[in-house]
């Protein structure tokens, strides 16, 4: 069991990837308990555990590097070197408060916009653990006015979507109430992340005049601004690729047995208890985000809310009896190193 304390604790830890792998462990605790008080059917913690997860290898960087020597051709011949960048990326290579990461922040090079991303997602999976887990634990915990705590309004900073949710899950809900449920927070923590997502795919672009400063930190201007308009053309290609690697690290997600493309269409059928909506309520929230004409899931803007929420339903209804979620998404041994302060060797 995962109490308010434990988020408090986690949610405090420097390491931006030892924090991202308690908090997707913590999810998985958290998904089991609200499954015991709720009933059978996937929760948002389900789902939540697996985008911590994903959201771990974009953290390390390491989506970044099976991209990028997959593009680089793959193959044995670039085993060591995708074996040493992840050796180097769980040393703290993007982790700005490691040794080897302030060696790196002293450096600019074509990658940067990959840290930028990486710091980015990491905040995100703080911001929204720091809130949302930390309900769901008060929720389990059965605090006394714990519903009616949550704050009025509409999210950034309200919470009725979450105090809705909440109490649809005190109530044994059935299987439309629970998606319902599961969609309301979903909607609250995709409306408090949209910062850090638009941040994270916006990383690779750069002025020219900030180019300048960072090739010739100490020069005058007009020499900075020479060497910015000389050096464009290639930092232009170099974000290409740095945007590319960053959109296809946000746009992927790994479920047991499944890697996920965002940007596809998902066209796996619903369960028969989620094909025809009678719950009005859900239906309504539904059609906000169902588009007029063919449904096509896959998201083309990953920056857009809507388009987002849009995926997000088709993924809810879809995988709502999907057991295979509740796996646990570390073996016993790495839950006792990250949870004794150290970084597991194996898949992550």
């Amino acid at each position: 069991m995962i109490a308010p304390e434990d988020v408090r604790r986690i949610a405090a830890i420097e390491s931006p990837v030892l924090r991202n792998l308690q908090i997707t462990h913590a999810y998985s605790l958290l998904a089991a308990g609200v499954a015991g008080r709720s009933g059978q059917g996937a929760n948002w913690c389900t789902f939540a555990t697996w985008a911590s997860r994903q959201a771990g290898a974009t953290i390390r960087g390491e989506d970044t590097l099976d991209l990028l020597t997959d593009r680089l051709g793959g193959g044995s011949l670039l085993h060591p070197l995708r074996s040493l960048g992840r050796w180097l990326l769980r040393r703290g290579l993007l982790d700005a408060g490691s040794r080897l990461g302030r060696f790196m922040g002293r450096l600019h090079t074509p990658f940067d916009a990959v840290e930028l991303a990486s710091d980015a997602v990491a905040r995100g999976n703080r911001k929204v653990f720091e809130e949302i887990g930390y309900e769901f634990a008060r929720w389990l915990a059965q605090e006394p006015g714990f519903i009616d705590s949550l704050r009025d309004g509409d999210p950034p900073d309200g919470q009725r979507y979450l105090r809705s949710a909440f109490r649809r899950y005190s109530g044994s809900p059935g299987p439309q109430e629970l998606l319902l449920a599961n969609l309301e927070i979903g909607l609250h923590e995709q409306t408090r992340l949209q910062p850090e997502i638009c941040e994270a795919l916006d990383a690779a672009t750069i002025t020219t005049e900030e180019l300048g400063r960072r090739l010739c930190p100490r020069r005058r201007p007009r020499i900075q601004k020479a060497a910015g308009v000389l050096a464009a053309p290639i930092q232009g290609r170099l974000a290409s690729l740095s945007r590319e690697l960053i959109t296809h690290s946000l746009m992927v997600l790994s479920v047991p047995g499944r890697i996920l493309l965002l940007g596809a269409n998902l066209d796996d059928p619903y369960p028969e208890v989620l094909r025809m909506l009678s719950d009005e309520e859900l239906a309504a929230l539904i059609g906000r985000f169902e588009p007029v004409g063919p449904d096509h899931s896959g998201a083309t803007d990953w920056s857009n809310l809507g388009q987002r929420m849009h995926y997000i339903i088709h993924l809810f209804r879809a995988f709502h009896e999907t057991h295979d979620l509740f796996d646990a998404p570390f073996t016993r041994e790495q839950v006792e190193l990250m949870l004794a302060g150290t970084i597991p060797d194996g898949h992550l």
